[in-house]
């Protein structure tokens, strides 16, 4: 079927500017994002399961599709629309004629990925495309046996009403009854200074607040999990709160845009503009950052509330180039360059887990109970935190109660810091006319450094122990972080 989404975006803004005095400057915009909800391209190409979203909580009024273009259903599912208001101001302060003062706040709407306002949503719904989701009943049971393999798929005819019951076992997307485009609220206030003709440094607070935002990295997560409540009485299955109302096993993606994040950050800066022979621009940031995840969500929002996988606390770097002074006029023997560049960062949050967490429960992180200090004998390759196993002696975790989540929060602990200096040297060979040859020298990781990735964070149980827990056996970024690396370049400049 040739199913396909559309949509129509318009934007107005008016902005205008106001300078008060010669040292006082004030912007202001308003913005207005208009983002109809999508339509499909014919009748019966598009299935819109609709869902209530009030903050962090769903609802799915209905255990019916509704089938575009099918007795009198609009071809945009009759999915209601917002006006999407987004101010602007910002404000230049002249302290003092080398010292200026800027702060500005903005908020902005994203026009959605991957299914969170536009596509990958309708169209893969029945009655277009029919996915199969079996899931076990209840913890270690089977979904089906291999001898009779799965059941059917179902694919049922469209009612002549236009609402076509979801059944169960077939996995579905749904979408809010309301357009709810993520929106970001961005905000800072920066001093700048010149210290001399050539330097200035800054320094500043940068903010953002992200509301109606992905749950998680994702723009869907799943809306029919289970809770962890009854476990391990209760089987799974009737612990899902759709199977309860509809008698649906399947998970459900809902695209809800109903987590929140933030962001805070002081970040400085110095920069030698070039002159003399020399440059240098270093920075230093520290920030913060906070995002929901998905697991329990819709029960237990602020369980995986915590700093995203890639946060690192400090991020420092420094980038320098400096031409030798030496035999400066002569074509042969000078036009020597210099140029090297540095990071230095903090090390990245991973969690803990323990073995055989299936025994405690069957949804939801695998997080242990927090009870010394984690980091007590750690800091080495070998043992990078206190991974003593529980139940032993000295051991920082312990193992929750059976139905409950550990009181670890998410990412609580950090890796290995980063650092790494790439370096180059350049010789430019002075020809007529403009015309020039660059030989360069360049290295990558010019000391070597061996930047180490996140240890095994898997720490063992009584009778399941894991010998390399807390070890660190890879580099960072999964094993690609580069080593010390030369190459050589001739280039031709005319």
């Amino acid at each position: 079927m040739d199913a396909a989404e559309q949509q129509w975006r318009t934007a107005y803004y008016a902005q205008d500017t106001w300078r008060a005095s010669p040292k006082f400057t004030l912007y202001y915009g308003l913005r207005l994002d208009i983002i109809n909800p999508q339509t499909v391209n014919g009748a019966q190409k598009g299935g819109f399961l609709l869902m209530d979203v009030n903050g962090s909580q769903i609802d799915i009024p209905s255990p019916n599709l509704r089938v575009a273009g099918v007795n009198g259903i609009g071809l945009n599912g009759d999915v209601k629309n917002t006006l999407n208001w987004a101010p602007r101001v910002g404000i230049t302060y002249q302290l003092t004629d080398k010292t200026v003062l800027r702060s500005g706040y903005g908020r902005s709407y994203d026009l959605g990925v991957f299914g969170s306002v536009f596509g990958h949503t309708v169209t893969q719904n029945l009655p277009v495309l029919s996915a199969q989701n079996l899931n076990a009943p209840q913890n270690f049971a089977a979904v089906f046996n291999l001898k009779d393999g799965p059941p059917a798929p179902s694919f049922p005819a469209v009612p002549s009403n236009g609402l076509l019951p979801l059944p169960d076992t077939i996995f579905a997307r749904a979408l809010p009854s309301t357009q709810h485009p993520p929106a970001v609220d961005a905000y800072n206030v920066t001093v700048q200074h010149e210290l001399t003709g050539d330097i200035s440094v800054e320094a500043g607070y940068v903010g953002n607040r992200g509301s109606r935002v992905f749950v998680g990295d994702g723009p869907a997560v799943n809306g029919n999990q289970p809770t962890l409540s009854g476990f391990p009485t209760v089987p799974t299955d009737q612990r899902k709160p759709y199977f309860v109302r509809y008698g649906w096993t399947q998970g459900i993606d809902v695209f809800c845009n109903c987590g929140t994040n933030r962001y805070d950050a002081l970040q400085t800066k110095l920069t030698k503009r070039f002159s003399k022979g020399y440059s240098i621009f270093t920075q230093y940031t520290l920030q913060r950052e906070r995002q929901h995840g998905g697991d329990q969500f819709f029960y237990l929002p602020d369980l995986e509330y915590g700093p995203a996988d890639w946060n690192r606390v400090h991020s420092f770097s420094v980038a320098t180039t400096y031409e030798l002074p030496i035999y400066r006029n002569n074509r042969l023997l000078g036009g020597w360059q210099i140029n090297q560049a540095t990071i230095i960062q903090s090390g990245l949050p991973f969690n803990v887990t323990y073995r055989d967490a299936g025994a405690d429960r069957d949804t939801g992180p695998n997080r242990p109970d927090l009870i010394g200090d984690p980091m007590t004998g750690g800091g080495t390759q070998d043992r990078w935190f206190n991974a003593t196993p529980i139940g032993s002696q000295g051991s920082a975790f312990a193992r929750p109660a059976v139905g409950t989540f550990g009181n670890l929060p998410r990412n609580d602990l950090t890796g290995p810091g980063y650092w790494r200096t790439d370096f180059s040297v350049f010789k430019r060979f002075g020809l007529v006319n403009g015309h020039a040859f660059e030989f360069r020298i360049e290295s990558v990781n010019v000391f070597n450094n061996v930047n180490l990735g996140n240890p095994d964070s898997e720490i063992g149980v009584p009778g399941n122990n894991n010998p390399n827990a807390g070890r660190i056996t890879s580099t960072a970024y999964g094993g690609t972080d580069p080593q010390r690396n030369w190459q050589f370049a001739f280039k031709y400049i005319f």
